[in-house]
């Protein structure tokens, strides 16, 4: 009867051991299915990601090939910096021209977020070129463009505009663009202060519109 019992209690302390000696390799397991399951994600495809992006005008400048931003500018890109400071940016797209760049710093120096620059096009295909390649979709991204790059750049996102350029003197809107696995919306809205000349009235409809793909 003894020997019995001390088999009974040697096969229990046996099945403890056995169980503890495989916590650590189904942890490894359970690490490894996980990191699988997130590789699986294609940050190269916007059709695979959860993608959110803030699309701009640069703020106000002065006249020339280059100029920098005017007074009233810095002001602005002090807006934008405020806007967006909560809103995890996680990278910054600009083309080559001071004023888009200058519009970010404000944002871009206080949270050292990597910037990207692309080339200037109508279309935004330079710019979704390096999305693809940087493997940026899936995060929330500012991007700055042009008066007359802004509606090609939602369009190559997936979003829609009216136009192909911009109202000459409003730099106070803010499209926000999300692209969830394929489906995408767009809102735009006023932000920071007021255009130095009145437009804000032929852009009024923009305030509430919503893009559905």
């Amino acid at each position: 009867m003894k020997h019995a019992k001390w088999i009974q209690v040697r096969r229990s302390r046996m099945a403890h051991l056995k169980l503890f000696s495989a916590g650590p390799c189904l942890r490894i397991l359970l690490v490894v299915l996980v990191f699988s399951q997130v590789s699986c994600v294609d940050h190269s495809n916007p059709d695979k990601t959860y993608s959110k992006f803030y699309v701009v005008r640069h703020a106000e400048r002065y006249a020339g090939f280059n100029g920098h931003l005017t007074w009233y500018g810095r002001e602005r890109a002090g807006d934008l910096r405020r806007l967006l400071q909560d809103s995890g940016i996680q990278k910054i797209y600009i083309t080559p021209y001071s004023r888009t760049l200058e519009t970010a710093d404000s944002l871009r120096l206080q949270q050292k977020t990597d910037t990207v620059i692309y080339l200037v096009d109508t279309s935004g295909a330079d710019l979704g070129r390096l999305l693809k390649r940087k493997k940026d979709y899936g995060k929330n991204i500012l991007i700055v463009g042009h008066g007359n790059t802004v509606p090609g750049i939602l369009r190559m996102l997936g979003a829609s505009y009216p136009s192909d350029q911009l109202p000459d003197s409003v730099y106070n809107l803010m499209f926000e663009v999300i692209n969830d696995h394929g489906k995408v919306h767009m809102r735009a809205f006023h932000y920071g202060r007021a255009n130095l000349a009145d437009t804000s009235t032929a852009m009024v409809h923009l305030a509430a519109e919503d893009s559905t793909k």
